[in-house]
């Protein structure tokens, strides 16, 4: 389980870190909010969902209802991130295009990763 948690905690990293610095140096200032915060937001997330599932599965907590769990945790996920960048979200200002797509791109890239690794948890039971 220990190595699970390292495993997870150093993908995540790498991804943040590459993602993250990669994809400010492309946009260079011009968007109107806080990328790193949404990096950020996701990075924590997304590892703390996997440590949780991977601990879940390991201890046989709830071992059967884990998928649904999960869906519940992708909701929470998309909720929290609304009340907490509501500015951003929910501004009576139109958020141009462009800028959507650079507010899901660390959604779908912690997204991806963090499916990767619960599909491999699930996979386990």
């Amino acid at each position: 389980m220990l190595k699970s948690f390292i495993q997870y905690s150093i993908v995540f990293t790498i991804l943040f870190f590459v993602a993250k610095y990669s994809h400010l140096y492309f946009v260079q200032d011009s968007i109107s909010f806080s990328l790193g915060k949404m990096y950020v937001y996701h990075y924590l997330f997304s590892l703390g969902i996997c440590i949780l599932f991977a601990y879940l599965a390991f201890s046989n907590i709830l071992e059967n209802q884990l998928g649904l769990i999960y869906l519940g945790a992708l909701f929470l996920k998309i909720i929290f991130f609304v009340i907490i960048f509501k500015n951003i979200v929910l501004s009576e200002t139109p958020i141009p295009r462009i800028e959507r797509v650079h507010m899901l791109l660390p959604l779908a890239l912690f997204l991806s990763v963090e499916v990767l690794f619960i599909s491999r948890i699930l996979r386990r039971l």
